[in-house]
């Protein structure tokens, strides 16, 4: 039987000890720690790091593992460029994980590297920009300081049939302009218009984030705009106003659970629960890197859903 040996991480904790101790910037701490993280060949190295500063550094805030990955990512990114790295050393932590989820390419990122800067954007101004793709379109003496208005920091408004409203997820594969029409969802006649179509999130991790580059690339295969939408997270009032909250995963679940202060009339469900499958969750592609099988696991689910819900006319839902 083989057995698994422990990996030694002691000289990884003992460099983030050293960082934490040096008083760096933050930007200047999160790439020194992204450098530490990227030594490590280990695929859980950056769960491991998290865990250490978690725990002997409780009173600092930043350390979850999504953020180690981000930071490990930010030390990637500008590692072999000195010019990028010293502008976006001079950024705060917030523009520049827009600037790494959001840019596809080292020349975007750039970009608005100096943009940001030199317009001194928020994180709100600098998504907008990124979502109207101003790189590509305007030189950087031109551009404005455009505000961010209400409307790219939520979901778009609801169809005029309200009693019927709908609402699939914004992380996964979201229709943010509450239409059932893709892959002829609201084709079958007398569908289209009938059902209202939001999303929300369970955290605040992504809140007025737009839509991730991939998925919109993936939605935008099938005919489906993600302009304007940003993410915005579950209500308690959502419970009532919604006949249906949908999760994609069982942590999703849990969150909506915590949220709305029970499921007291079995509105709470998960997409895939009657889908052939042990864990019943929809894989994220944020991590699994195929937004063609959460596509293909999404459009079966809500076609299902669909079908269930033809007969009645009845059904307000929110996926997470």
């Amino acid at each position: 039987m083989n057995t698994r040996k422990p990996i030694d991480y002691s000289a990884m904790y003992r460099t983030l000890d050293q960082l934490m101790a040096a008083g760096l910037p933050q930007a200047e701490l999160y790439f020194e720690i992204g450098m530490a993280v990227c030594s490590r060949p280990e695929k859980g190295v950056a769960v491991m790091a998290a865990e250490y500063l978690q725990a002997n550094y409780p009173e600092v805030k930043g350390f979850s593992p999504r953020n180690l990955r981000r930071m490990r990512e930010f030390y990637r990114a500008y590692a072999d460029s000195q010019e990028s790295m010293t502008l976006a050393l001079k950024l705060g932590w917030t523009q520049n994980v827009a600037i790494l989820e959001y840019c596809e390419d080292s020349q975007e990122r750039a970009w608005y590297l100096r943009a940001t800067l030199e317009h001194r954007w928020t994180k709100a101004e600098l998504l907008d920009q990124i979502q109207s793709e101003a790189w590509l379109r305007e030189g950087l003496d031109e551009l404005g300081n455009t505000c961010y208005t209400e409307n790219n920091t939520v979901s778009a408004g609801c169809l005029e049939h309200e009693e019927d409203p709908f609402c699939v997820s914004w992380k996964y594969l979201s229709e943010p302009n509450c239409r059932v029409c893709d892959e002829g969802l609201g084709e079958e006649d007398g569908v289209r218009g009938q059902f209202q179509i939001d999303s929300a999130a369970t955290s605040r991790e992504e809140i007025g984030n737009l839509v991730y580059p991939p998925a919109r690339r993936k939605l935008a295969e099938h005919g489906t705009s993600c302009g304007g939408h940003a993410a915005r997270q579950l209500r308690n009032s959502d419970y009532e106003e919604y006949d249906l909250l949908i999760g994609m995963d069982k942590a999703n679940l849990r969150n909506m659970y915590h949220i709305c202060g029970g499921d007291f009339n079995d509105k709470m469900h998960l997409l895939m629960e009657n889908a052939d499958r042990p864990d019943q969750e929809v894989a994220d592609p944020r991590y699994t890197g195929d937004f063609d099988i959460t596509w293909r696991d999404v459009l079966k689910e809500c076609r299902e859903i669909l079908g269930q819900k033809m007969g009645s006319r009845k059904l307000k839902s929110i996926c997470t």
